[in-house]
């Protein structure tokens, strides 16, 4: 069977197209990445046949989107802060809003120069350390992570990326770790696990990455309780948040550095994201 590229896109929008909301995205998605090739190139070469492996590999791909698996994962790549980054079952999938953290890290070493160590809790596939390691090569960055697998993503961005100044290092938060840092980052779980099965993305994404215990604070809280020991002055902590949690969070923060800045930072919707704690 010989199909052209304009066929394949009719005939795979119009089966994905039941599933999804952008069958027209996702459909040219893969069709690029399979190609390696731009999506211009496509459609002004759209009766270019397709030969039996890249249809074969283009169906597998679209049958994982029937699915309902992610397209990241079916990519197995997702782009985050301006930079392609791999990812797959293992880790969360970047989300935009958590490049407010990358953002106001950037902001704050550039105004605290002395600034050489920085940990990022919970690291996942790496895309927040590496991102902000790329803006400062003299500093010293450390990755932490309680899964292997996730480490085993972030070791290959780091290399992908080409990040000598980072050391990955398998942990529960900062329990193991003596050091002091002058930054700690962190997007820990924080939904709720009673309504964790309700969410579309309980079904593909790690739970260790999404569960944060029963309030969804239970992780948070044991990093919290960590920072007093675990950060210099002058210091800063940026923790991840859901919306809706910023008001106890803050509340944790202050029972454990009564005198910090305690701060919330809004996302580009307007929502409680950052809680920025500075001592």
């Amino acid at each position: 069977m010989t199909i052209s590229i304009a066929d394949w896109r009719y005939q795979s929008r119009k089966i994905l197209s039941e599933f999804s909301e952008t069958a027209d995205i996702e459909v040219n998605a893969i069709l690029c990445n399979v190609l390696n090739i731009d999506l211009a190139w496509c459609l002004a070469n759209s009766n270019f046949i397709l030969d039996q492996n890249t249809l074969a590999e283009l169906n597998e791909k679209l049958k994982s989107l029937q699915v309902g698996i992610p397209l990241p994962y079916v990519l197995g790549k997702k782009e985050f802060f301006g930079h392609k980054f791999f990812v797959d079952e293992n880790v969360l999938i970047p989300r935009p809003e958590t490049e407010l953290l990358v953002e106001t890290a950037i902001e704050w070493i550039n105004q605290h120069d002395k600034t050489r160590k920085v940990v990022d809790v919970g690291c996942g596939s790496g895309v927040i350390i590496i991102s902000l390691l790329k803006h400062f090569f003299h500093i010293k960055g450390y990755g932490i992570d309680i899964s292997r697998r996730a480490l085993n993503v972030s070791n290959r961005n780091k290399n992908n990326h080409g990040i000598e100044n980072l050391e990955f290092v398998q942990m529960d938060c900062l329990s193991g770790i003596s050091s002091k840092f002058d930054l700690i980052l962190a997007n820990l779980p924080y939904i709720p696990e009673d309504y964790l099965s309700d969410l579309k993305v309980s079904k593909f994404e790690p739970d260790l990455a999404l569960n944060g215990g029963k309030d969804g604070l239970l992780v948070i809280n044991k990093l919290i309780e960590q920072i007093p020991s675990h950060l210099n002055s002058p210091g800063l902590a940026l923790l991840e948040v859901q919306f809706d949690q910023s008001a106890r969070v803050i509340q944790i923060a202050k029972n454990f550095l009564p005198t910090a800045a305690i701060s919330v930072l809004k996302d580009y919707s307007s929502l409680d994201r950052i809680i920025k704690i500075e001592v």
